[in-house]
């Protein structure tokens, strides 16, 4: 081993070890006797697993004092090309083969597609060895073994949930694309009358944590930090640092074990650092959570503009208003400029069981104008114009900025140039942050816009600070662009 490999492939989250006992040796010679490297660098060898796969077993595996397996609910994330797939196959083969009489293994996945990746890697496993394929019968969605009753199935949440399910195993592939939680909650509740279920799901990071992976890796991370105490969740997730540079390989082997073995290229991961979007790459090869498919800003842009300014009661402020469409939040954002840059503060207000109270908008809106010199209070006329013709009579600057194309494309690029020339100055609130960083791009005909693209987050604060932005900078000579001229040095 080398000593990147020793190293290198530890997890960097893991759930502890409280026994000494565990069913390793036996998943481990099963793999050895029966099973074959399928693809990559040692296809057609025995499947010999690598100290860090061993170690996964030795942990996966564990049994308590009393004998019983330890872990009911797992979860294991690492980048692409690690292996995932045939590490579900060897879990699933041995629960088939191993798991007794009436064994009911299931390769699950969001989709029909994803979950047979599992089971045909376990079908091909059974059909070139000899020994497995002398007790097994193959079918087109089912593996049986006919002296035990024991049988091995494929199962998606866009196929029909069937009654009466009593998982043994189940394997999760990809479980950051399962839109919801009942196939998870079907196959967990279901291993009930079971002595020793276990749900083993095996991905890579995803975009949203609000999704039941999400929910699930923040779970782990907090089981392993003894935040909280639930000894039947087993987690082992691999990922690099946040924020670490691209083509730091020291940070490819954090969530990349197959890398420390020689097992993954890595004039790969040096092309793909160059040919990959930033966020793809954090994903797919760092194992990363990102907010979006796509952030629309450079990683730390946002964190970069966090300052000390506060908003000055003698400099004139613009305000931009984005009201909610039925479960979206609503945000108001002051924007002021101050000696070239742009000061922003955010007030937002989230959705619950009773509608949004306008009144309190409209309320929060006569303050600041009581405060502060607001020379307008850009709004969207489609769903904020009766409140906006009170708050005209009320003396208020309103200025109609309707969200089209050719308003928002503008508006949001400028603010991108303001933020990552760091012209913008916020002061870090989290969900001011938490909803500007959530934002992604959206390719129009004309350019591009925000959008929440498929993460389930809100960005209506992002909205309302593109729209605050373009008024203060179109009103006052600040330009998005530096200018020849250093000010920041001079």
């Amino acid at each position: 081993m080398t000593i990147d490999a020793e190293i290198k492939s530890l997890a960097t989250w893991s759930t502890k070890r409280l026994s000494g006992s565990d069913d390793a040796a036996d998943v481990v010679d099963f793999a050895r006797t029966f099973l074959h490297v399928d693809k990559g660098m040692r296809a057609g060898e025995p499947l010999l697993l690598v100290q860090w796969q061993v170690d996964l077993m030795h942990a996966l595996y564990e049994r308590r004092a009393d004998g019983r397996r330890r872990y009911r609910r797992a979860l294991i994330g690492l980048g692409r090309k690690n292996g995932k797939s045939l590490l579900g196959s060897l879990v699933a083969l041995h629960g088939l083969v191993e798991g007794g009489m009436g064994a009911e293994v299931y390769a699950a996945a969001g989709d029909r597609q994803q979950a047979r990746i599992v089971f045909e890697t376990a079908k091909q496993q059974v059909l070139r060895s000899s020994a497995l394929s002398g007790i097994c019968k193959v079918y087109r969605d089912a593996i049986a073994v006919p002296a035990t009753g024991a049988v091995l199935r494929v199962l998606s949440s866009d196929a029909k949930l069937q009654q009466g399910l009593s998982p043994s195993t189940v394997v999760f592939d990809e479980l950051h694309v399962q839109r919801d939680a009942d196939l998870w909650d079907a196959l967990t509740l279901g291993s009930g009358a079971r002595l020793d279920p276990m749900t083993v799901a095996i991905t890579t990071a995803g975009y949203d944590l609000e999704s039941l992976c999400g929910k699930m890796y923040q779970y782990g991370k907090r089981v392993v930090s003894g935040e909280i105490d639930d000894e039947a969740f087993g987690f082992w997730w691999w990922e690099a640092s946040a924020d670490c540079k691209l083509d730091d390989e020291q940070q490819w082997l954090l969530a990349n074990p197959n890398l420390a073995y020689g097992l993954i290229d890595r004039e790969d991961f040096a092309v793909a650092v160059k040919q990959t979007s930033e966020s793809a790459f954090r994903r797919y090869r760092l194992n990363q959570w990102t907010r979006s498919v796509e952030s629309w800003l450079p990683v730390g842009s946002w964190e970069a503009c966090v300052s000390t300014r506060v908003l000055d009661l003698a400099l004139p402020v613009y305000v931009g208003i984005d009201m909610a469409l039925k479960h979206d939040s609503i945000a108001v954002v002051i924007a002021q400029p101050q000696d070239g840059v742009v000061v922003t503060r955010a007030k937002i207000w989230y959705p619950s069981d009773a509608p949004l109270d306008v009144a309190a908008v409209e309320s929060h809106l006569r303050e600041l104008h009581s405060i502060y010199d607001v020379r307008e209070f850009a709004y969207d006329p489609a769903y904020f114009q009766r409140s906006a013709e009170m708050l005209v009579d009320d003396g208020l600057p309103m200025v109609e900025f309707p969200q089209s194309r050719t308003r928002m494309i503008p508006a949001c690029g400028n603010a991108f140039e303001l933020i990552v020339n760091q012209r913008v100055a916020h002061d870090g609130a989290p969900q001011f942050t938490d909803q500007v960083l959530s934002a992604a791009q959206r390719m129009t005909d004309e350019g591009w816009r925000l959008s929440k693209g498929k993460s389930k987050r809100k960005i209506d604060a992002a909205i309302a600070l593109c729209i605050a932005l373009d008024r203060a900078t179109l009103s006052t000579k600040i330009s998005a662009t530096p200018s020849v001229v250093d000010v920041w040095s001079s």
